[in-house]
């Protein structure tokens, strides 16, 4: 019959390695999602702003420079993106992450060839008034 020590240590070696899988999976799940997230270009030969989007960032005080990198460094929020056409043109993306004066924003983009276009610009802490139409 197995000791209570000798029983204690092969239940904590079997929580370790439950464990150990439970982050396995886990890694696979990101993997996946870093799959997914290739598809988006980061890198495109132009950056297209909708009179949209302009108008946004003007009431929000976002430049270019913030835009270009939020696209570059931005978290997809796939929640809150749209990307199930199967037209690549109509696809939505919503990147999510702070810009350089501590904004917390979502920049919609819309991928066309190697272009990308800034469809609207959000202020997830701040509601702005803004007169864009």
């Amino acid at each position: 019959m197995m000791s209570f020590r000798a029983l204690l240590f092969l239940l904590s070696i079997t929580l370790a390695l439950s464990a150990g899988c439970g982050n396995l999976t886990q890694s696979a799940d990101i993997q996946s999602f870093d799959t997914k997230e290739n598809t988006f270009n980061r890198n495109p030969d132009r950056i297209i702003f909708t009179k949209h989007g302009r108008c946004r960032m003007h009431c929000r005080s976002i430049d270019s420079l913030e835009v270009d990198e939020i696209l570059k460094k931005g978290d997809i929020n796939y929640a809150k993106s749209n990307i199930t056409s199967t037209n690549p043109c109509r696809k939505k993306y919503a990147l999510e992450g702070k810009t350089r004066d501590n904004q917390q924003v979502r920049i919609i983009f819309s991928p066309c060839k190697d272009n990308q276009t800034v469809v609207t610009v959000i202020d997830m802490d701040t509601d702005w008034a803004c007169d864009c139409k």
